[in-house]
């Protein structure tokens, strides 16, 4: 007998060209889940064949389980856009092809009701072993509730996210005019649909697992190119003066380059100001 997935859930996974190693562990995470869910894995023209060959032979362990398709245009934003737009589950949730979920990570999250609904990750080494606490973090509910203002509470919700997919359609899908850069998912979707009075939930642990490393990642691309993009958002959010410089501050110094890089410079000046 031929297994279908709860559609309730979608798992979508943009991918351009990751090692194989890494991919299949992304994938196989997410097909792994303690609940059945729908896995949607959407490529580019430059995914390299060695990948493709990764996602069809695990499409063949797991009829009806894994989707394989091409983005509809091209860049990050409009690869998860892709993704959503093709997802039969009434919720989405994102990963990141060199990242990696706990097998609960559906389960758990999928008990709140909430358009939006966080975890927090770990974080490894690339040998995807080798815990960093020091970046690990997890969004807690007290903390959030605390927090003044929407831009504060946009910064402070992170991965594993699961989203309602009618409130994410309903805001547009990711903004594309923003350009090709990260914050763009887990910064300015969020910002966005927390302005349109999105409800929020927080699970208190970590279910997703980011791998920090120094190949090719979305923020390791150009800083400036990546700026430009963050003042977009910025534009976009209408945040100005010392608010925005402090923003541009507190999210700027970490793009460019991998996060431990940035944290072992860090670690003589003082805390991570993306945590309050």
């Amino acid at each position: 007998m031929t297994h279908r997935p709860d559609v309730g859930v979608t798992i979508v996974v943009p991918l351009l060209r990751q090692r194989e190693s890494w991919l299949a562990q992304a994938v196989r995470s997410a097909l792994g889940q303690t609940v059945s869910c729908e896995v949607i894995v959407v490529t580019s023209s430059l995914t390299p064949v060695s990948n493709l060959e990764v996602l069809h032979a695990s499409a063949r362990d797991v009829p009806h389980r894994l989707v394989i398709t091409r983005e509809a245009r091209r860049g990050f934003p409009a690869a998860i856009n892709t993704g959503i737009a093709r997802a039969t589950g009434r919720r989405v949730g994102l990963l990141l092809s060199d990242d990696w979920l706990e097998p609960t990570a559906v389960e758990e999250c999928g008990r709140l009701d909430a358009d939006i609904v966080s975890s927090g990750h770990t974080d490894f080494a690339a040998d995807g072993t080798t815990p960093l606490s020091h970046l690990s973090r997890t969004p807690l509910p007290g903390v959030y509730e605390r927090l003044s203002n929407l831009e504060a509470k946009a910064t402070y919700l992170t991965h594993f996210l699961l989203l309602d997919k009618a409130a994410v359609l309903a805001a547009g899908g990711l903004d594309e005019s923003l350009g090709d850069a990260p914050g763009i998912d887990d910064y300015d979707l969020i910002w966005t649909l927390l302005e349109r009075g999105a409800s929020v939930a927080l699970t208190g642990r970590p279910l997703y697992n980011y791998r920090v490393h120094h190949g090719e990642r979305l923020t390791h691309r150009d800083r400036e190119e990546q700026l430009h993009v963050l003042g977009r958002i910025l534009d976009k959010h209408r945040l100005t003066g010392e608010d925005r410089e402090r923003t541009i501050h507190q999210h700027g110094r970490w793009l460019g380059r991998p996060e431990d890089v940035v944290a072992a410079e860090l670690s003589s000046g003082g805390r991570d100001r993306r945590s309050p």
